[in-house]
């Protein structure tokens, strides 16, 4: 969380959340999650990663790198996290337009 949202306040307890994190900082920013992305990165560990993950040499890990972002735009929430790529399955479950729609945005590909 950016530190002009969580400093000073129950957030920097890590042992006390009364609630859902993001219902805490919708109620500390009075702003509204409403965008999220989620950077999925395949890759191989760093030394530090394999050996805090107990990985054989050569094992791959998935990093995920989440940011959320209220109407605005303003960042909300970002985290990182890294697992052992064996444990991961990702599902991608989403409705197919019938209509042609012209996209808002330039493709990232």
């Amino acid at each position: 969380m950016p530190v002009d949202i969580a400093g000073g306040t129950f957030l920097e307890d890590p042992a006390l959340v009364p609630k859902a994190l993001f219902l805490c900082i919708e109620d500390l920013t009075g702003k509204r999650y409403t965008a999220a992305r989620d950077h999925w990165i395949a890759r191989l560990p760093s030394v530090e990663e394999a050996t805090a993950l107990e990985l054989p040499t050569g094992a791959p890990v998935m990093q995920v790198i989440h940011v959320a972002r209220a109407e605005d735009g303003s960042i909300l929430e970002v985290s990182e996290s890294v697992w052992p790529a064996d444990g991961i399955m990702v599902i991608d479950d989403y409705d197919i337009e019938q209509t042609p729609v012209q996209p808002d945005i330039a493709s990232e590909v």
